[in-house]
């Protein structure tokens, strides 16, 4: 820090945060720290103390008692820019017989989720009037590479640059997946229809009230399916479902990024 001579830092809630922070405060360098979940992490209550300004993606009344209050800045969370373009770029290696069929993307975040692809694994097959984009995550790639050959509408890969997101976002008729804070943000963002399966270890249940958000958000266009309830039968029964209902086409502007943006100017 002596070299870097920093204005300000900003720090998105991981543990190595702390030791920074602190020694931000003790040589008088302003800071901010950002919570991009509904919940407050023990880094985030740490580094509370200490910043100049706490950011917050949620209003929620539980998350802001347990901070200083005169130091809280409702944001939002970041979204990606490349996401909001006005036309963006078909992925060249993603082409399907028909392109007109609604279309499914499956994620589960950077790793994926070998729960949620085993059960797609067995309905695919009986997806023949959707095409389907699945980011499987490197460890299980290898069980669907195949698949992208004997089956005209799905293609997998183990990962998604965010120029080819940029354009799966916005053609995504259903997305199917975790309710992690960044895809739960995309999702409200974009109004798409999403059936979320909650990771059950994530912390403080983070991601179950991830769901619940979206689903008070999009009401009628969000299926919740707890780990343990799914199979390929009740995650079948989903897509169906939804597939009946007709998305909102509204999406939100990019305000979450210019409010901390704005936060960052001011304090410096």
């Amino acid at each position: 820090m002596k070299k870097i001579k920093p204005e300000i830092i900003v720090s998105f809630g991981g543990y190595v945060s702390v030791p920074v922070i602190i020694n931000a405060k003790l040589n008088h360098i302003k800071t901010i720290t950002h919570e991009q979940t509904l919940t407050n992490s023990l880094t985030t209550k740490i580094n509370s103390r200490f910043v100049d300004k706490i950011a917050l993606s949620f209003e929620n009344e539980r998350q802001v008692r347990e901070l200083p209050a005169s130091k809280i800045v409702i944001t939002g969370n970041l979204l990606r820019f490349q996401l909001f373009q006005s036309q963006p770029k078909r992925p060249q290696n993603i082409n399907f017989k028909q392109n007109r069929l609604p279309l499914i993307y499956i994620t589960a975040g950077n790793q994926g989720s070998h729960s949620i692809n085993l059960c797609l694994k067995s309905i695919i097959p009986l997806l023949s009037n959707y095409n389907i984009i699945h980011q499987t995550g490197k460890n299980d790639f290898p069980l669907f590479k195949k698949m992208n050959r004997s089956n005209s509408n799905y293609f997998a890969s183990d990962y998604f640059s965010t120029e080819d997101f940029a354009w799966i976002i916005n053609s995504a008729d259903l997305i199917i997946g975790r309710s992690g804070a960044n895809t739960s943000h995309e999702i409200v963002a974009f109004s798409k229809k999403s059936i979320l399966i909650p990771l059950p270890q994530s912390q403080q249940d983070e991601q179950l009230l991830n769901a619940l958000w979206v689903q008070k958000k999009l009401n009628r266009q969000t299926i919740i399916i707890n780990q343990t309830d799914l199979n390929p039968k009740n995650l079948l029964t989903a897509i169906t479902s939804l597939s009946q209902i007709t998305a909102s086409t509204t999406k939100t502007k990019i305000t979450p990024n210019l409010k901390l943006l704005k936060l960052i100017h001011e304090i410096i």
